[in-house]
């Protein structure tokens, strides 16, 4: 099962690259969806928003910007992701910051909302250092397959320590929790 995960984590970020030339169609699909998971949340202008994960086309953070005023930045560890993110941030002129970075090592403690994208790992120690360095009110959003896709990737379960308050089934199979630090 932790097979399956990994191609398919490496498939989706060569489509990711692929789909580089068709991002605004991208991003347009992926918008109402987005704008529905984040409804959960209730992000207010004042919030400052840190997607972990972020990867090449950061849609979450292209769509939340366009239509919710905050604070917004991304980090990802792969640096080829990262400038091409930061090239499509720039083509939609808006003021999001994106960054080489490591949850395991990026400072925490100023965000209000931290998103977690499906497939970050290692996802237990992930959580486990937002757990014990983030601020304990931040909002976290935790991203995982649907629970029958459990068969092939594997039973994701809430991580240790975090009680959810709202969750949310995307139409693309992903299911987006609301967390709350314990």
């Amino acid at each position: 099962m932790a097979k399956s995960k990994s191609m398919h984590d490496r498939m989706f970020i060569m489509l990711e690259r692929w789909l580089r030339k068709f991002h605004r169609a991208y991003i347009n699909i992926y918008e109402k969806m987005t704008l529905e998971e984040f409804e959960m949340v209730g992000i207010k202008k004042d919030d400052r928003v840190l997607h972990i994960g972020c990867g090449p086309i950061p849609n979450t953070l292209i769509v939340l910007a366009r239509n919710i005023q905050a604070d917004y930045t991304g980090i990802d560890r792969d640096r080829e992701a990262v400038e091409m993110a930061k090239e499509i941030v720039k083509e939609y002129g808006l003021d999001i910051k994106i960054e080489y970075g490591d949850a395991l090592t990026y400072p925490l403690q100023d965000y209000d909302v931290i998103v977690v994208s499906y497939g970050v790992e290692p996802a237990d120690m992930v959580f486990e250092r937002i757990r014990r360095d983030a601020r304990k009110d931040a909002r976290i959003i935790y991203r995982k397959q649907w629970d029958f896709m459990d068969r092939i990737y594997g039973r994701k379960s809430i991580p240790h320590g975090y009680e959810i308050m709202a969750e949310h089934n995307r139409r693309d199979l992903i299911k987006s929790y609301l967390l709350k630090i314990k």
